[in-house]
Formats: structure tokens, C-alpha cells, sequence
């Protein structure tokens, strides 16, 4: 996943009160969000995974278990996609910038234990 963007500061300085107020506004842009197989994976445990799936041009909410079998994949909107990435962004149990799941291939390997699984943060980072 890749990202770009940029950020703004307004300060504002009261000495009469002895205050300052600093005002950050940061704009990013992430692309790349599903892999070469068309999987984005939002969480991620020793028994599978669960996010979405795009299939040509359609998309799906799919629970994946950690031999690779789909045990739920139900064709969603587009809009229940960006939804969900928007819900997930915003989640505070997902860290408040939103934590997506990236594996490896094959999918045997995406269900590593989670502490070994890398994840990608919405900042850009790793942790």
C-alpha cells in the first residue's frame, strides 16, 4: 500500500492569555489497497480472515479460514466497500487510524499467529 499527502499548521498565539493553540489538518492518499489477488483483509486471527473480496469487477464481504476456505462470500456495493473502509478508518479499536491486515501469499500464510502478522497502518507505518 502506498501513500502520499500533506500537512498544514495554524498557529495561534494569545500572550495576553498565554496560550497557544496549533491547529494540524494532514490530507493523505493511500492506493493499492487490495493485493494482486484482489483480497483486503481487515482482520486477521489463527483461524482465517475476514474483509473484502473484488471478483471481477464485483465485490465481496467474505470470512476466509485459514486453509483458504471461503465459508461466507456475499456480493456487496461498491458503497457498502468504501463504507466499511471509511467505518474501519474511523474504528478507535483499530488504533483510530485504522489498521489493515496485509499477508502473504499463499492464503495458508495470511492466518500467521498475530503477533507475526505485519500490519499496515492508515499513517504509512508499520508497528
Amino acid at each position: 500500500m502506498r501513500r502520499d499527502g500533506d500537512r498544514e499548521t495554524e498557529t495561534n498565539v494569545d500572550l495576553g492569555e498565554e496560550e497557544i493553540e496549533v491547529v494540524q489538518t494532514e490530507r493523505r492518499t493511500f492506493s493499492g489497497l487490495f493485493d494482486e489477488d484482489g483480497e483486503l483483509p481487515f482482520w486477521c486471527d489463527n483461524c482465517g480472515w475476514s474483509g473484502y473480496l473484488r471478483e471481477d469487477g464485483a465485490y465481496y464481504r467474505v470470512n476466509v479460514m485459514a486453509d483458504g476456505e471461503i465459508v461466507e462470500k456475499a456480493e456487496v456495493q461498491e458503497s457498502d466497500v468504501v463504507e466499511s473502509i471509511c467505518d474501519h478508518v474511523n474504528d478507535p479499536a483499530a488504533g483510530s487510524v485504522g489498521t489493515f491486515i496485509r499477508g502473504a501469499n499463499p492464503p495458508l500464510d495470511k492466518c500467521e499467529p498475530p503477533e507475526l502478522v505485519q500490519n499496515y497502518y492508515a499513517d504509512g507505518g508499520q508497528r
